[in-house]
């Protein structure tokens, strides 16, 4: 009695722990994984700050900062690391001191060019490029008596560089610095005050303006086609075992039961 006892107790326990097993492979349902597309665009905007150094040979140096919006756009195809870019900016010169006028009004820049990255982890990726660019300033002011209108242009080259780190699939936010160094434009003032007559310079020879603007965007995630190559899972896979491998029936834990209308010693030959 105590051996039956005993077999039966390990009989029950064994079935337990299939049935156990089975329920959760069956149950627990493995999280999808990250999928790493063919192509990818990220696209973003937020706050920047501008540092606006100017070089004049025909007056003295000097400095604005000026705080602003930031957007920009990277994109790469075919799980290459080589890509385009594009980044602007607008801004609003509050401090420093440029030379007859007190403040520009106005200042925006864009930059656009074959881009680079990095990845370092599933989340986090070094995104930068290098290309042309152009910046501008706007200003309204007084001389000798008469209200102007003026534009600057500049030409130049560009570079940027952040990390981006991805919150879930879609959502992103990102920080970062470009720099811009223009040597070639102009200027176009326009006498308001008379109406008076368009009139446009070339910036001196030796003038420029070297700008270097930290920035920190939040952004949008757009993958092209959705699935193509998936990352390996960091959830562990629920493997089988020995016990769960065993046939399902005909076997010591599962017995074949006996069927209806045939009597045992038939069933025994077959």
């Amino acid at each position: 009695m105590k051996r039956i006892a005993f077999l039966s107790l390990l009989l029950i326990f064994a079935l337990s722990f299939v049935t156990a097993q089975e329920a959760a492979h069956e149950t627990v349902t493995e999280a999808t994984p990250f999928v790493l597309p063919a192509n990818e665009t990220s696209l973003s905007a937020g706050f920047v700050f501008g540092n606006t150094f100017v070089f004049d040979p025909d007056n003295d140096n000097s400095y604005f900062g000026s705080p602003g919006m930031a957007f920009e756009g990277y994109s790469f195809w075919n799980h290459k690391n080589l890509g385009i870019f594009y980044h602007g900016s607008f801004a609003f010169p509050v401090v420093g001191d440029d030379g007859d006028t007190p403040l520009h009004e106005f200042q925006w820049e864009g930059i656009f060019g074959p881009a680079f990255r990095i990845r370092f982890t599933d989340s986090l990726t070094l995104q930068t490029g290098i290309g042309i660019g152009t910046s501008g300033l706007l200003d309204f002011y007084e001389q000798s008596g008469d209200d102007y209108f003026g534009v600057m242009f500049n030409f130049g080259v560009g570079a940027d560089a952040g990390l981006k780190f991805d919150i879930g699939d879609k959502f992103f936010i990102k920080g970062g610095a470009n720099v811009m160094w223009s040597f070639l434009g102009g200027s176009v003032a326009h006498e308001t005050s008379r109406n008076g007559d368009w009139s446009t310079d070339w910036n001196p020879k030796g003038y420029s303006t070297l700008s270097v603007n930290p920035y920190i965007t939040f952004g949008l995630n757009i993958y092209s086609p959705k699935q193509e190559i998936r990352r390996p899972n960091s959830l562990p896979h629920l493997g089988k075992n020995s016990l769960s491998e065993l046939p399902q029936k005909g076997n010591i834990l599962h017995p074949p039961l006996p069927q209806l209308g045939k009597p045992p010693l038939e069933q025994a030959a077959e």
